[in-house]
């Protein structure tokens, strides 16, 4: 039962801060954003409101699997918190109007934490219980099928409660589905229409149709950003919109998934964007995936709809092989993986991306480039190593990397690949080229004036479509390398990478080249030895081939200095 006038928000926050190693650091970031939040003057916590809304959905919503089914939503600590920051934090905006705050939330949380009913909760009070008139609500998800997952509880809640189901028609498509919901009521004089609609792929009208709510469902399990984008640019004129975003952890580097999670790691991070709503629930850095207190503090409904003995049972599993590792890691510990056949880890290469501040100034350093060319759909890279050393003596691979892309058709490029290149562009980690084909003139003017820069030593390149381009080079002076595409050739330099990246001792600014490498899919030859595939690989690996083409030689150059000789070697730089 909701109590009036009670801080539910606040209730959580004191638990929080009062036992903080039972929770996550990104759930106590959400609550450090709390307490920051109540000292401003320019928003305010309406209680009542908050409290309203949690009121309807534990009056209206209702468990429709498992045990609990058709018993009441009654909400945890954790979720009141959601839906207190959510619906109780307001504002006036500039008609004067006092409107929520929040226009966009992303809840991260494991399986069988109950997240669909977090969602259909949200879903209900927009369409029957917040008094917004004649709107559109959605249910997005990776196809049809996933979409059922809010929209079928939905439609049990209505048809558990004859309040909800007077004025309401449900409309079913084949195998008893849901379609579509409308609620037909009276406001005054006025007829108006409330409509839930499950959203297919066909996004085409998503601009005019006044998307008051959305909710996406597992967004790591979709990989274009069209239908996200398009319905958050039709919620822009709204007053108080609300997109729901509530998901699992998934695998893969490029899904709509995953780089929503890293805008809301950033809000959370930086508290810069107000509209936005964060909580995820996810293992602290350098966590063990074994530890039974690792699983308890990413499930926050742990010994309530979190069943102990099924995660020891799914963890068993998951110790028999790469793949159900996977499984366990993201569905029950809320962490993002690359793919089971991919070759590296997103814990493992993330943490060397810096930005290029942290790089630093590389003028005149000593400098190896790796080269691989495309004529259209795949990226060009140029990709720049110095090799460096630490304050210890530590050799540090510091590598920046340019890709250049055809502006042609350059929407969908960005759509298929679900990577935002102009974006990247403004960053300066992009360079396109007019028209349908890679400019190899624009490459070579980037090459020259690395050389201004930079002290280049060697070329290392990729033979294929590299003719034209290599022969010009060396007639600048430079000494150019063919790097064949084979296991026996790429072996050496791809173990050094991978012992390089799990040693933090490879540093770039360029998210390309993470994009890249977590992409990487490796064939493995007779004798055992290994190279990059572009075949086997699902989405480009480009930049990580140009930087392993240069490797082929700066592997050689990654040699540790003790302290004497590091000693001697900055006094004869700065003498």
């Amino acid at each position: 039962m909701i109590e009036p006038g009670v801080n539910y928000a606040d209730l959580f926050a004191k638990e929080v801060r009062k036992r903080p190693k039972k929770y996550p650091k990104t759930v106590r970031l959400a609550i450090d954003r709390w307490y920051r939040w109540k000292k401003r003057k320019d928003i305010w916590f309406d209680v009542d409101r908050a409290n309203e809304m949690m009121d309807w959905v534990e009056s209206f919503i209702v468990h429709t699997k498992g045990d609990m089914v058709g018993k009441p939503f009654i909400l945890e600590p954790w979720e009141k918190f959601i839906y207190s920051w959510i619906y109780g934090w307001v504002r006036e905006n500039e008609k004067g109007q006092i409107v929520r705050v929040t226009r966009e939330a992303y809840v991260q949380i494991p399986k069988k934490n109950g997240k669909t009913l977090i969602a259909v909760g949200a879903l209900g009070y927009a369409m029957y219980g917040e008094g917004a008139l004649s709107v559109n609500c959605y249910a997005c998800a990776s196809d049809f099928a996933q979409a059922q997952y809010a929209a079928q509880p939905f439609a049990d809640s209505i048809l558990n409660n004859p309040v909800l189901l007077d004025g309401t028609k449900i409309f079913k498509g084949p195998k008893g589905t849901v379609s579509s919901i409308t609620y037909e009521y009276l406001d005054g004089d006025l007829a108006l229409k409330n409509k839930f609609i499950v959203q297919t792929k066909n996004i085409e009208n998503i601009e005019g149709s006044n998307p008051y709510f959305v909710c996406n469902d597992e967004l790591h399990k979709q990989e274009k950003m069209e239908q996200y984008d398009n319905f958050k640019s039709a919620q822009i004129s709204l007053p108080q919109p609300l997109m729901f975003n509530i998901s699992t952890a998934g695998k893969g580097s490029s899904s709509v998934g995953m780089r929503v999670y890293r805008e809301a790691k950033e809000v959370l991070k930086r508290d810069d964007n107000d509209s936005n709503f964060v909580l995820i629930y996810e293992p602290n850095k350098n966590y063990d995936w074994t530890d039974r207190k690792v699983w308890e503090m990413c499930n926050p409904n742990w010994g309530i709809s979190v069943d102990l003995s099924a995660l020891e049972s799914a963890f068993k599993t998951a110790q028999r092989s790469a793949h159900s590792k996977a499984e366990f890691l993201t569905k029950h510990l809320d962490v993002f993986v690359n793919g089971a056949d991919n070759f590296f880890e997103q814990d493992q290469v993330e943490p060397c991306l810096v930005t290029t501040q942290e790089l630093g100034d590389l003028s005149g350093e000593p400098c190896y480039i790796g080269l691989d060319l495309s004529r259209t759909r795949d990226l060009t890279c140029v990709s720049l190593s110095f090799p460096t050393w630490d304050e210890d003596g530590k050799a540090v691979l510091k590598v920046k990397q340019l890709y250049f892309i055809p502006n042609e058709d350059l929407e969908f490029r960005e759509k298929e690949d679900n990577v935002p290149y102009s974006d990247l562009a403004e960053q300066g980690f992009v360079e396109f080229c007019d028209g349908k084909m890679i400019d190899q003139d624009q490459i070579l003017q980037y090459i020259e004036d690395c050389m201004d820069l930079y002290d280049i030593q060697q070329v290392n390149y990729d033979p294929a479509m590299s003719d034209k381009l290599v022969e010009k080079l060396e007639n600048l002076g430079l000494e150019c390398v063919e790097v064949a595409q084979y296991p026996k050739v790429l072996n050496a330099p791809f173990d050094d990478v991978e012992r390089l990246f799990y040693e933090k001792r490879i540093q770039f600014d360029n998210p390309l080249f993470l994009y890249c490498t977590l992409n990487v899919v490796a064939i493995t030859n007779i004798n055992g030895q290994k190279a990059p595939s572009k075949r086997q690989s699902k989405k480009k690996i480009d930049g990580f081939v140009a930087f392993l083409c240069g490797h082929k030689e700066t592997m050689n150059q990654m040699t540790d200095i003790d302290s004497d000789e590091l000693d001697d070697y900055l006094s004869s730089i700065y003498r």
